[in-house]
């Protein structure tokens, strides 16, 4: 990650720490508790978050794990994180600062690795992957959970560029068949996968980028989803409703594993694959 994006990630993320908090609907316990039991964890995992945020995602996993890091690069997100952890009296849990592209941590050292949300963050996210992998353990579990693009070129492109404008961190959402690409190109098996329609109202969306109806991007924003309506052009099934617009991310959620060898069997969330080569 170039030093000009670091820094653009850790402003917009530091102005919008405890906005995020409240306002990210990825972060509400019903979503949180099925990501969750979506990823399975043992007992015995220790787990890696990669780009953790504000930590719900550790703290909730954190009862069902042996030991999960967070880790982030904001400083003011880990802050938070750590407030939470306090808050809720979690002792198997650790928050430290650190890049994606870059994870301070040996080879092979966890069970489970998730990233969530982040991605479309990341320039470079096919380095973040090659990181995340070369931590994991061989029998580990990779989750992948992000937000996906359309498939449409002119779609595509409409979609990222309201997600710049609010956001200038972001880089990139990717579509689905992307994301299947990257996941085939780098050695990794699929044990599950689920596509999720996230609804949420523009204001709040706004508000956890840190921009108020007076402020100009939230302007700007507002008539680019506005325009888009017709159609469907950004692929946000945007919707007005009253002041405020109803739009949805679709997101993918993916739990990989690297292809077992020949005549060798992985229990996988109490649940036991075998594959023959």
């Amino acid at each position: 990650m170039s030093k000009k994006h670091r820094e653009a990630v850790r402003k917009q993320f530091t102005k919008t720490a405890e906005a995020f908090s409240k306002f990210a609907v990825r972060d509400t316990p019903e979503v949180v508790a099925e990501k969750v039991e979506f990823a399975r964890p043992r007992p015995t995992d220790l787990v890696l978050d990669v780009a953790c945020g504000a930590g719900a995602f550790v703290l909730a996993l954190a009862p069902r794990v042996r030991f999960a890091h967070g880790i982030d690069l904001t400083y003011e997100m880990l802050h938070q994180a750590r407030q939470f952890q306090r808050a809720r009296q979690i002792s198997n849990v650790s928050f430290e600062a650190g890049e994606a592209e870059q994870l301070p941590y040996p080879d092979a050292a966890f069970d489970l690795v998730t990233c969530q949300c982040s991605l479309h963050h990341i320039p470079k996210p096919q380095v973040a992957l090659k990181e995340m992998l070369r931590v994991m353990k061989p029998e580990s579990r990779l989750l992948i959970i992000d937000t996906l693009a359309p498939e449409s070129d002119a779609k595509f492109e409409l979609h990222n560029r309201i997600e710049s404008v609010r956001d200038p961190s972001h880089t990139l959402s990717l579509r689905l068949t992307t994301f299947l690409e990257m996941f085939e190109a780098h050695g990794l098996e699929i044990v599950r996968q689920t596509l999720r329609r996230r609804q949420r109202f523009f204001n709040h969306w706004m508000r956890r980028a840190g921009l108020e109806p007076k402020h100009k991007r939230h302007q700007e924003v507002r008539k680019l989803m506005e325009d888009s309506i017709p159609g469907d052009r950004a692929g946000f099934s945007a919707q007005v409703q009253g002041d405020d617009i109803l739009i949805v991310h679709n997101e993918g959620m993916f739990l990989l594993a690297r292809p077992l060898v020949s005549g060798r069997s992985q229990v996988v969330g109490g649940e036991q694959t075998k594959k023959q080569t």
